[in-house]
């Protein structure tokens, strides 16, 4: 489970869905969910977890996609598996993990050190 140290800096509310725009490092992270403590406020810090599987990645800065999760981080290592590959990355200080196939790991043809675009859905960010 990744987390990260965030501030929030808007919320957005229908009802009992919310929308949390939090600063991680100099990067912004959306959140959606559909309960949150009264106590969180615009200014308050929290702690956002993602599982390793919800992190995607892309080498195209303008992909199509349906998440605002757009975040700049540095392939550090990289841990190949028989199936499954473990893909270590730096976001501004931040170490964040992405679990993903062998195969979409060589159709990337990621390396260590390469710049990349880490995709998280709204959804699949919760409070720690």
């Amino acid at each position: 489970m990744n987390t990260l140290e965030a501030t929030v800096t808007s919320i957005e509310q229908f009802e009992m869905l919310h929308v949390l725009q939090c600063r991680v490092g100099e990067q912004n992270i959306a959140m959606l969910t559909l309960q949150i403590d009264t106590a969180i406020k615009v200014g308050s810090r929290v702690c956002l977890s993602v599982k390793s599987t919800d992190i995607m990645i892309t080498t195209t800065r303008n992909v199509l996609v349906s998440t605002a999760n757009r975040l700049q981080a540095r392939i550090t290592t990289i841990d190949h598996g028989i199936l499954v590959s473990s893909v270590r990355l730096d976001m501004d200080g931040i170490i964040l993990q992405s679990i993903m196939t062998r195969h979409a790991l060589q159709e990337l043809a990621l390396s260590v050190g390469d710049w990349v675009v880490v995709l998280i859905k709204e959804s699949d960010v919760s409070l720690c």
